[in-house]
């Protein structure tokens, strides 16, 4: 596998990047789905260099091309594989090398089998895409939606953990006053800040009618909006944004309002991450 690693701390990276083409350690963290204290341990540890720190302030910054590192890092670490183990993967050139020590770690899983199903189909999904993917984004106009959620502030490793029981509790409040839903779950990001994020999690439902207690209503509004699917594990979400970001700026656009993501089945009935379906929607003007 080979993986870009980070520049010598300290100066401008030898590509030549331009400050404005470096991405600052909260909005690399966001990006790549890791917290700012996990970015500053896999430095302290020489794992995930930044590609430059300022010499006055000490900021970290980090650019795109480190972004599959990152995301490597981000999901052995998801499989309880020791930073020690990590790194001789993320440096390894031979893909036989890497199957090898991906291997061993599909040993120590399987002791666990039962508890960790889903982490051995992540380490296959791995072992066999093991790039960044691409998407087909273009733009579309959405119509106004009533939705009935929540909001709550979690960290970007235990958002799933979180979300799962606020959409069981909104379906259950649903099915208690006879509301049917208008389409599939979304996910609002209203606030990404390193360590604590600020999200909300929705489901469309017909105009009118009662808002269950504890739950509340508004109305999304529609326009025109990027969208791309993202097919795969939600914790590679972060990289479907980012491409989207740029994708808007090239294009002369800007943001109207909050993305979000509808997911498009049903982690219950599907079992396997590397199939879940995400619309990514992010309105533009």
């Amino acid at each position: 596998m080979t993986l870009p690693r980070g520049e010598t701390p300290g100066s401008i990276p030898d590509q030549g990047a331009a400050m404005d083409e470096l991405l600052s350690i909260g909005r690399f963290s966001r990006m790549c789905w890791l917290s700012v204290k996990a970015l500053r341990l896999y430095d302290e540890t020489g794992l995930l260099s930044p590609a430059y720190v300022d010499p006055v302030t000490g900021y970290r910054y980090y650019t795109d091309e480190q972004a599959p590192v990152a995301r490597a890092i981000a999901i052995l670490r998801s499989l309880d594989m020791p930073l020690q183990d990590i790194k001789p993967i993320v440096t390894e050139t031979d893909p036989d090398a890497v199957r090898a020590l991906l291997d061993a770690h599909r040993i120590v899983l399987e002791q666990r089998i039962e508890r960790h199903r889903h982490m051995l189909q992540r380490v296959e999904n791995f072992i066999r895409k093991g790039a960044v993917m691409t998407y087909e984004i273009t733009t579309r106009n959405t119509a106004p939606t009533d939705v009935i959620g929540l909001t709550f502030s979690t960290s970007p490793e235990a958002i799933s953990t979180d979300a799962g029981p606020a959409y069981h509790r909104i379906y259950d409040a649903l099915s208690r006053v006879d509301t049917i839903p208008a389409g599939p779950p979304r996910m609002v990001y209203h606030a990404m800040e390193d360590e604590e994020w600020t999200i909300e999690v929705c489901v469309p439902v017909p105009d009118g009618g009662p808002v269950p207690d504890g739950l509340t209503r508004r109305r999304m509004d529609g326009g025109r909006a990027a969208r791309a699917v993202h097919v795969g594990p939600y914790n590679e979400l972060g990289m479907a944004y980012r491409e989207m970001e740029v994708w808007i700026g090239k294009q002369g656009l800007t943001p109207a309002a909050l993305p979000y993501d509808v997911y498009l089945n049903d982690p219950a009935e599907v079992k396997d991450p590397a199939k879940y379906e995400t619309e990514i929607v992010w309105p533009v003007r």
